[in-house]
């Protein structure tokens, strides 16, 4: 017979997970052991509460603005880690389109066409390329 759920357990879980905590955190937090919390993902108070927090902000007002919102007030916490002050800025750089990835393919898949269907391609050699080089051991 599975053991019962305590509600008071698995609300003091969900708060802490709502909070950011991670899940082995939330269940120290909610009154369990650590030998039992280092075997979070298996529990079901875990399953069934992940389920719960999900469909729940699902079913929320969830907005890119609030969303920045909330990345804008971490970026300004005093004793947030500088590691997490660049995810922050590294995500809003994204959102925003800033950075473009230098190693970027593009991959097109031509089914039944020949050389002599597609257009020539004329290849230019990059600025950096066609600049010549002035070094001293030259």
């Amino acid at each position: 017979m599975p053991k019962r759920i305590d509600k008071i357990k698995k609300a003091k879980y969900k708060q802490s997970r709502l909070e950011g905590k991670s899940q082995k955190q939330a269940l120290l937090d909610a009154g369990y052991k650590l030998s039992t919390a280092i075997q979070s993902s298996s529990m079901s108070i875990v399953k069934q509460s992940e389920k719960e927090i999900l469909s729940t902000l699902k079913a929320s007002d969830l907005s890119v603005d609030w969303v920045i919102g909330k990345l804008n007030t971490e970026l300004e916490n005093i004793h947030a880690k500088s590691s997490d002050r660049i995810r922050i800025l590294e995500l809003l750089g994204k959102y925003l389109s800033m950075f473009k990835d230098a190693n970027t393919t593009q991959v097109a898949i031509f089914q039944g066409i020949t050389e002599t269907d597609l257009p020539p391609i004329e290849v230019k050699p990059s600025q950096e390329e066609a600049k010549p080089r002035n070094d001293v051991n030259h």
